[in-house]
């Protein structure tokens, strides 16, 4: 394409339409014979009608739904490799038949579906595959997202609102008769929207699911109507499609929108407070009205990625439907010829979002979540300098484009003059992370950095490998860690015994933390000492140790023990994937005491960094500055632990945070002092 186009995720109903091609009206009469034309068998559902649409129009797509292990499952399998590639990710569900529906549509009639949900049922959003917008399609059809009152769609949405993704929802006509038709869809909608950017049904799914009887109101007026519930319960855009009388657009304010995800966020006043309908195009002949509405919604996103703004996304919509009623083929000329993108969100003068990235250091102030499940804070206020802080305030995350999970936008660092420091990089990723990175790494930071204060003793817990959270968590990286001790104490590190996988469950189960750890590797750290924690390795932080910690940029923690902390591990400590599954990516073998030294280097070891294999991940160097010292450029998050000093001009005092863009170049750092350099992986 032309405009930079971001990745889109489709994820959740996928079947195979059988449609047989009817000469005349279809009844069913007993022992009568029909003489039908030949049978379409094809992907259908949101996930592949969307999800081709979207590859035609040439955005990056990549789909995930769930099959049955019959036979009519390889029949998608090759379908899908035809059509996808390795974009598609299926899961299989044992014993389950693969979902079909039979799409009757008779000559200048409306379509009728006999359908059969199949491994629908069991769909749960599992898999999340990349993108910078992740669109949930037909929930209303697919019983296991709905289940315990929606928690996991809720789950999912969370998931992808995490990672800072624009997420989007599509609905189906509900069956009053269904389970679905029995819910409250109200309560549901009032308790999931405000987790969803853009939300894009036809009248009839709202209709049906809200129990409303249109009368004589006109079509277009009720989708205006409705389209304002849907902003009331907390959704940042409504596209209501009233069929061949046009769609309707409502936005949110500008707030909501700039909670809208790395494809809305950054145009925020572009789309923010508009109200208007949009009349279809006629295609030039009817082939078939079959996908249609996914079709729109297909244009709807392909235009959203691309940065369009409220009226040219709602035109490309409707021109790609227009498209496929026609059988046309959808192209990305078809997108590059309407779509211009709208300017981002005006912003306040030198904000790196708006240009280049900054030349000097930032200093960043304290950015501590609250309502932690562990005691701390007042330890990361007296380094800081500030003061006393909060409870439960037991973590500063410094340089972070990562939310904490399940919370959007909590965590996240705002730079000085207000712009999140992920749009920032997003908008010149040269500019923060230079262009060896970017040409490795991409527009990812690769890096997160806490001050932690254990109030108390943390919980026995583990983080997984970049594999397992990629396959089964959704996330772009798993949680590679490493401390730097500010304040000497103990912790529990690797298992000093195997424990199998049946014992490990059962240690879980019980809460039976005085054998766990009794298992663990019990070791003495002081001030300067350095700790490398690998993916899948068993730690704990005893209480009264002060650290900086350095970090792949996710929130994924593993909870063994949960028994005098304020949260409910049982429910919210095998990261939605039960603990059979989560306990897989913990460490069952025993380390010997020379193996877990190994992932320490001592204060006093002359070497300024973290042990080797740390660096697969991250770097962490310390400069002991008498006099002055020279910085490397590149991207850096800088701790200063040892003060007052002076980075490249900016006055820092001991306890200070910076945020340093690679555009700044090499630093001089002159005073007394020490300083942390936390840096991403080299890029190779």
């Amino acid at each position: 394409m032309g405009q930079r186009c971001l990745p889109v995720a489709v994820v959740g109903h996928l079947c195979v339409d059988l449609a047989p091609r009817l000469r005349e009206a279809a009844v069913l009469e007993p022992g009568r014979l029909f003489d039908v034309g030949p049978l379409g068998v094809s992907l259908g559902g949101c996930v592949a009608n969307t999800g081709s649409r979207l590859l035609e129009l040439g955005v990056d797509a990549h789909l995930a739904a769930t099959v049955g292990d019959d036979d009519l499952a390889e029949v998608v399998r090759a379908a899908a490799l035809r059509s996808f590639g390795e974009r598609v990710t299926l899961d299989v569900e044992p014993g389950a038949g693969t979902s079909y529906s039979v799409v009757v549509e008779p000559p200048g009639q409306d379509r009728t579906f006999w359908h059969h949900s199949g491994a629908n049922d069991a769909f749960t959003g599992g898999t999340l595959p990349p993108g910078d917008v992740v669109h949930v399609g037909y929930p209303s059809l697919l019983p296991g997202l709905l289940a315990k009152d929606g928690t996991p769609l809720l789950d999912l949405l969370r998931r992808a609102s995490a990672r800072g993704s624009t997420t989007s929802l599509d609905l189906a006509v509900v069956d009053e008769k269904s389970a679905a038709g029995q819910r409250d869809w109200a309560d549901l909608f009032a308790r999931v929207l405000p987790l969803v950017d853009v939300l894009s049904p036809s009248l009839d799914d709202l209709l049906s699911a809200l129990r409303i009887d249109p009368g004589t109101t006109p079509r277009l007026d009720l989708a205006d109507e409705l389209a304002g519930r849907l902003l009331g319960w907390g959704a940042a855009v409504a596209v209501v499609s009233a069929g061949a009388e046009g769609l309707v657009v409502r936005t949110a304010g500008r707030e909501r929108l700039e909670r809208a995800g790395s494809a809305l966020a950054p145009r925020a006043e572009a789309w923010a407070g508009r109200r208007f309908r949009r009349p279809v195009i006629a295609p030039r002949r009817i082939v078939s009205t079959n996908g249609a509405g996914d079709a729109a919604t297909a244009g709807l996103l392909a235009a959203v990625a691309a940065g369009a703004d409220p009226e040219t996304a709602a035109l490309v919509a409707v021109t790609v439907a227009a498209t496929v009623i026609a059988g046309d083929r959808v192209t990305p000329t078809l997108l590059e010829d309407l779509v211009t993108p709208a300017p981002t969100t005006p912003s306040a003068p030198g904000d790196p979002a708006a240009g280049a990235a900054p030349s000097a250091p930032l200093l960043l102030p304290a950015n501590q979540p609250r309502g932690r499940f562990y005691r701390g804070g007042a330890a990361i206020g007296a380094f800081r300098g500030t003061g006393a802080a909060e409870e439960f305030t037991p973590e500063d995350w410094v340089g972070s484009v990562t939310c904490v999970r399940g919370e959007p936008g909590i965590g996240e660092t705002s730079l000085p003059d207000g712009v999140r420091l992920r749009d920032a990089v997003a908008a010149d990723p040269e500019g923060w992370l230079g262009a060896a990175h970017v040409a490795a790494f991409g527009a990812d930071t690769k890096l997160l950095v806490k001050l932690l204060d254990a109030g108390q003793r943390l919980p026995v817990h583990a983080h997984p490998h970049d594999d397992f959270a990629q396959t089964h968590c959704g996330t772009a990286h798993g949680k590679a860690e490493a401390w730097y001790i500010l304040s000497p104490g103990e912790v529990w590190l690797g298992l000093a015994r195997d424990l199998d996988a049946e014992t490990l469950g059962r240690l879980v189960t019980e809460q039976d933390i005085d054998t766990l750890l009794g298992a663990m590797h019990r070791i003495p750290v002081a001030a300067g000492d350095r700790v490398y924690v690998p993916p899948g390795v068993l730690h704990a932080i005893g209480q009264g140790i002060l650290l900086a910690e350095v970090q792949e940029p996710e929130d994924l923690s593993i909870l063994l023990e949960w028994r005098d902390f304020e949260l409910d591990g049982a429910t919210d400590g095998h990261l939605d994937l039960g603990f059979p599954l989560a306990l897989s990516a913990v460490e069952h073998s025993a380390r010997s005491r020379e193996q877990v030294e190994a992932l320490l280097t001592r204060a006093d070891d002359p070497g300024p960094g973290l042990p080797v294999a740390a660096e697969e991940y991250f770097r962490l160097d310390r400069h002991d500055v008498r006099g002055s010292a020279e910085l490397e450029a590149g991207f850096a998050i800088l701790v200063v632990t040892e003060g007052p000093l002076e980075i490249g001009g900016v006055p820092a005092p001991a306890g200070s945070t910076l945020l340093v863009a690679a555009a700044a170049g090499g630093l001089t750092v002159r005073g007394n002092g020490e300083l942390l350099a936390c840096r991403p992986p080299v890029a190779r």
